[in-house]
């Protein structure tokens, strides 16, 4: 199976933990609503940086306040990882503050049910909602490895997908079918197929709207 994300990036800004906090809960409300079976929430321990204490009866709010913890421990840079329980998989991760290589934060939400995909709408209301709550410079549903594939996934630049968000508007060209929507100050890109029938070719399409061209 391919490794499809959904990946938000934006520079660095200074804000409290509970408006952190604030953010986070919406944007998990924002997956269960647009995906009812995703709706409890525990840290992954695997990562081992904070606990998270859930279970089946945890409400929502009380998952918001034990995030405000986790980012209030946070120093330079703070990372949130949690899982979601339910038929469908969810995994939410948040890195916040600067790095040796980034001074940007990102949030990824990545799934891991293939049949997913078809529901492709359901997909792009959590994008939209992920740029209204965040306010990216980019973000995109795509996969790593057709990303790869077209030479246009790297450390840097918006990572292009299926659909992708960047801040600003952008223009059309002749013979390049991507559709353009304007949005929180910023456009959708859309290729005019479905995930599951995404080519490097849609890929290359987009990227050469924003300015970006494949290695």
């Amino acid at each position: 199976m391919a490794s499809w994300l959904l990946r938000a990036q934006w520079s660095h800004r200074d804000e409290t933990v509970e408006q952190r906090a604030l953010r986070v809960g919406r944007t998990l409300t924002a997956v269960a609503v647009a995906f009812p079976d995703v709706h409890n929430w525990t840290q992954d321990e695997r990562w081992g940086y904070h606990v998270l204490e859930a279970d089946g009866s945890t409400p929502l709010q009380e998952m918001v306040e034990a995030t405000t913890k986790v980012l209030a421990n946070g120093t330079s840079t703070t990372r949130l990882h949690l899982q979601s329980t339910g038929e469908l998989p969810w995994l939410f991760d948040l890195s916040m503050g600067g790095t040796m290589t980034t001074i940007s934060d990102q949030l990824t939400l990545h799934w891991s049910d293939e049949d997913a995909l078809r529901q492709s709408e359901r997909f792009a209301q959590v994008l939209r909602a992920v740029v209204t709550i965040w306010g990216p410079d980019w973000a995109s549903i795509a996969d790593t490895e057709l990303a790869a594939a077209a030479g246009v996934f790297r450390r840097g630049i918006p990572m292009m997908g299926w659909l992708t968000y960047v801040r600003g508007m952008v223009a059309g060209a002749p013979g390049i079918d991507i559709t353009l929507t304007p949005y929180e100050r910023g456009t959708l890109l859309q290729a005019p197929v479905s995930p599951i029938d995404l080519t490097p070719v849609h890929i290359c399409a987009a990227a050469a709207l924003v300015g970006i061209a494949p290695e």
